[in-house]
């Protein structure tokens, strides 16, 4: 009797939380070693939560005609019914799962409340089982090692000078844009930004107007010099630089580091689980697609020779993702040659508009399929160029979209 309960239970949590069938449904969730009974109710591949089941949580649950109020005394989520849109702590936030009302219940998407509750929700195919752990937060001091060298992050930082564009886009999108004080030229994104002062180039940045701005933290990534970095130290400004994320994994670790500098966590976790739920939809329509078309992305080309993206950076990441075959596999980095995308002859290529002016006006690449069946798809670059959440949100759709029309409509996202 106790094996067939066991069994039972397990098909009940295998049900609730990963099919796609749509009914009610009593989940026990093990969580911190306590059992919850959840009413729970399964739509489109993902697992919905009744909000009058939350409190076993330690959660508040309130609705005011189309809002679903969900907190406790460090976060607060606001879900619009019907849309994918959400606020935690007033940050808004765009799902790709919708909150809805079924009956006298209100149903919320349970994985992203426990992913910004701060726990990871995976598979155990030990158990055959859904598996809920708490993460280990991430406190001050906060430290981020780049090139062998430690910078440390004692306290909140009230004011920021941002040196890299996915920077700035990550604190904007985690609610702490405000404490932006300067940014470089590159930083176009949100809108927000054309009101921040511009301390130039991400390389040889004004010294001297990032002095005056007289920030607690400034923030690099990837495209720095460090003697320019030596002298901001010497007008004892502290500065964490970084590494930019090579694949979606150090993004979205990345995103938490940077969460927990700003005092952003529940934020942070909140986009990052945002992220991972969207990339996971993308998987289920993906994953068992026979014809992939061949893509290359220009990141350069012309007289100043071939660059693209290798196996190990986080855009052939995405056009895996996506559905495509990333034709620069073989090798790593960025570095390409003339020779070997003649040799590859790709189905698809996607760039800047200047690269496919270069490419379409030289004889250099008359050959290439695609471009003489006109399948060079011009993007804003800066959706692959830099690793936040744009990357998942936007380009990924888009390449989705120019491998796989059929695909991108069925996103809710």
């Amino acid at each position: 009797m106790k094996k067939i309960s066991k069994l039972l239970l397990i098909s009940i949590l295998i049900t609730a939380l990963f099919s796609g069938l749509a009914f009610a449904a009593t989940t026990n969730l093990n969580l911190d070693g306590s059992i919850k009974a959840l009413t729970t109710n399964s739509k489109e591949g993902r697992s919905f939560v009744a909000g009058s089941s939350l409190k076993s949580l330690g959660l508040d649950f309130t609705l005011n005609q189309n809002t679903a109020t969900v907190k406790n005394k460090e976060v607060e989520f606001k879900f619009i019914l019907n849309t994918n849109k959400v606020k935690v702590n007033n940050t808004e936030f765009t799902l790709d799962a919708k909150a809805y009302k079924s009956g006298q219940e209100t149903y919320l998407p349970l994985r992203f409340i426990l992913e910004t509750l701060g726990y990871d929700v995976t598979w155990d195919k030990s158990t055959n089982g859904t598996k809920v752990v708490k993460q280990s937060k991430i406190t001050y001091p906060v430290t981020i090692e780049s090139n062998g060298i430690k910078y440390t992050v004692s306290k909140e930082p009230s004011t920021i000078v941002s040196l890299a564009p996915d920077v700035t886009e990550t604190l904007f999108a985690i609610g702490a844009g405000n404490k932006i004080k300067g940014r470089t030229q590159y930083c176009n994104y949100p809108a927000e930004v054309s009101a921040i002062k511009n301390v130039g180039s991400m390389t040889d940045p004004s010294i001297e107007t990032i002095v005056d701005l007289n920030p607690e933290l400034i923030i690099a990534a990837t495209h720095y010099k460090e003697e320019v970095l030596k002298k901001l130290e010497t007008a004892k400004i502290s500065i964490l630089a970084k590494e930019s994320p090579k694949t979606l994994e150090e993004a979205y670790a990345d995103i938490l580091k940077l969460g927990a500098i700003v005092n952003k966590n529940y934020e942070a976790r909140a986009l990052v689980s945002s992220m991972k739920s969207k990339v996971e939809t993308v998987k289920m329509y993906t994953n068992n697609i026979k014809n992939k078309p061949t893509a290359y992305y220009v990141v350069g080309t012309g007289q100043y020779g071939e660059y693209t993206a290798g196996k190990d950076t986080f855009v052939a990441e995405l056009i895996r993702l996506a559905g495509g075959i990333n034709v620069a596999d073989d090798v790593t980095g960025w570095n390409y040659s003339l020779e070997q995308l003649i040799d590859k002859n790709p189905d698809i290529l996607f760039g800047a508009e200047w690269d496919y002016d270069t490419m379409t006006k030289s004889s250099n690449y008359k050959g290439l399929k695609a471009i003489k069946n006109n399948n060079f798809k011009v993007v804003n670059i800066d959706l692959f160029s830099r690793p936040s959440a744009r990357a998942t949100d936007e380009g990924l759709k888009l390449l989705i979209e120019m491998f796989h029309k059929d695909i991108v409509k069925k996103l809710s996202f």
